[in-house]
């Protein structure tokens, strides 16, 4: 263990610096722990000390108590683990913090049970206000049918209702909300989208994609107020599950106003990486360039774009048809038409050096965009840019060289893998499931993986993301070995890909992702050892306390 006296002046502490003799002393002590650091220099330790928002010394107990002085704050973890932070390496920040507030469906088990959480809410909503959340999944329902504007029209007569399916990609409208939206039986299709209609042509409900939008632009605007109590919600949910870092997919300008307003107040308890939609990054960038220039907590940088749909709506993109929807290939994005747009967006962003994150779930998606990853390089020649496919879900066998040669970082969402499995082999096939949400291959193959949840797609628990990746059981019960099981991961990995492979995915992973000298102070104490915790229990662990910069920002009580 190695005193530095460079780190305590940068985080601005009193220390033994310029010849000084004076014992520099540490902030806050955690001692008595398993420490999994994630730094291959010194894996395992005993004990870390912090002075300011940064790491001063990890060792054996006894080394670093010789940092503790008479206002240091020792936490004993009673021979707990301590891991560092999870970074969240996709999620949707303000919309999760919605959803805490809004009707959720998520758990709800029949076409019956869905419209009668509905009619509650209805009773408890003011007139003139839209219900709006949902999250359901028609896949856990006997039978498993899309639900229609008829399931909830009779408890909702004149409440406009706009309820998401649990992957974002597709929504049902109850007739309320049609009519606002002026939707009928003549509304064409836009560009990557698409109106689900009956055998008489007229509208079910039922939208999927770019057809969202004719809703959405009718839904008023959440105020300020709604979005900042989504925010401090989110906080508070994000520091009990020990995710110490985000990474933001398609915030609005408001939001990012909002994350600057709280960071230059010091009320933000998770560091945020915003990535606004690529179709509008430029005037978002102009605005936020000078609010986030010098904020710890809020950085840009990058930008967010979609290729295709997804697997749970059909509109995943793929080159063969699906298997239980025989013709249909999915669809490409309205941003993807024509393509030459999308191209010049691409390269235009990308020459101003922002980080491309892009949003491809079928495996002709994805080949497309890495396509356009490499359009990108020759216009713009060679650098570190460190791109990113958003949820890589089902890529093809040739496409996987091509990852590790280009760079491309594949940013996973391991919960899916046990959601979708419930269902995907009748959706695809056996033969395409075999590189479907392929973590082992991804690694195997030389590329990296950044880990996050899609939240609020699927819940915030990292820990749950641990059990996915490491288990691949799926939530039915019925592959309780794995759902193709060779492309599991082990616990350690897991870890990695949710701390310094999110942070290498940000270009951070020389500020934060390990417990390592130097870096912030970002670190979790859990309930048990997930190293040694069997695979099957690792749901179980609990987080105790969370700490950001150094400051505790949830202890569990």
């Amino acid at each position: 263990m190695i005193p530095l006296c460079s780190v305590l002046c940068t985080a601005g502490v009193g220390a033994s610096c310029g010849g000084s003799s004076s014992v520099p002393r540490a902030d806050l002590i955690v001692t008595n722990a398993k420490v999994w650091t994630v730094d291959p220099a010194a894996p395992r330790v005993e004990a870390v000390a912090v002075a300011g928002d940064r790491i001063v010394a990890v060792g054996s107990t006894a080394q670093v108590s010789e940092w503790r002085g008479e206002g240091t704050r020792v936490i004993d973890a009673k021979g707990r683990a301590v891991l560092p932070g999870f970074n969240d390496a996709h999620l949707h920040l303000i919309e999760g913090g919605m959803q805490l507030d809004n009707v959720d469906l998520k758990d709800a088990s029949s076409r019956e049970e869905f419209a009668r959480r509905i009619g509650e809410r209805v009773k408890a909503t003011a007139k003139g206000e839209w219900i709006l959340g949902g999250n359901w999944d028609e896949q856990a329902w006997t039978p498993p049918e899309l639900p229609s504007k008829e399931v909830v029209d009779r408890v909702t007569p004149d409440t406009p209702v706009f309820v998401g399916r649990y992957d974002l990609h597709m929504a049902l409208a109850n007739s309320a909300a049609l009519r606002l939206a002026g939707v009928t039986a003549k509304t064409a299709d836009p560009p990557g989208g698409t109106v689900v209609r009956d055998k008489q042509g007229n509208p079910t409900g039922l939208l999927k994609d770019a057809a969202m939008a004719f809703v959405h632009k009718v839904i008023p605007p959440a105020g300020r107020e709604r979005r900042l109590r989504a925010l401090k919600r989110a906080l508070e949910h994000m520091a009990s599950l020990g995710v110490t870092s985000v990474q933001d997919m398609g915030p609005a300008a408001d939001d990012v106003d909002l994350y600057a307003s709280f960071g230059q107040k010091g009320e933000l308890t998770a560091r945020i990486r915003a990535a606004p939609l690529l179709t509008s990054w430029v005037e978002q960038s102009k605005a936020a360039t000078a609010k986030t220039l010098d904020l710890p907590f809020l950085r840009t940088g990058a930008v967010k774009a979609f290729a295709d749909g997804s697997l749970g709506s059909t509109t995943a993109y793929f080159f063969e048809p699906y298997t239980d929807a025989p013709g249909q290939y999915g669809l490409l994005s309205d941003e993807m038409q024509p393509i030459d747009g999308m191209r010049s967006r691409m390269v235009e962003a990308d020459k101003a050096g922002q980080q491309l994150c892009i949003h491809a779930i079928g495996d002709r998606a994805i080949s497309m965009t890495l396509d356009l990853f490499g359009d990108a390089i020759t216009a713009n020649g060679p650098r570190d840019r460190r791109f990113r496919i958003e949820h890589a879900q089902h890529v093809a066998p040739k496409d996987f060289e091509r990852f590790a040669r280009q760079g491309v970082i594949a940013s996973v969402q391991p919960y899916h893998a046990i959601d979708d499995g419930r269902w995907a082999d009748r959706r695809i096939g056996t033969e395409r499931a075999k590189t479907t949400y392929p973590f082992r291959t991804f690694l195997d193959r030389g590329a990296r993986l950044a880990i996050g949840t899609d939240w609020p797609v699927a819940p915030l628990n990292p820990l749950l993301g641990l059990y996915a990746a490491v288990t691949r059981a799926t939530l039915d019960g019925k592959h309780p070995d794995g759902w193709v099981p060779e492309q599991k991961i082990t616990v350690e990995e897991a870890i990695e890909g949710y701390t310094i492979g999110a942070a290498y995915a940000e270009f951070q992973e020389r500020a934060k992702g390990s417990i390592t000298v130097g870096k912030l102070a970002d670190f979790v104490i859990l309930s048990g050892d997930p190293i040694t915790t069997p695979p099957a229990e690792l749901r179980s662990l609990s987080v105790e306390t969370t700490i950001v910069g150094g400051r505790v920002v949830y202890m569990k009580q």
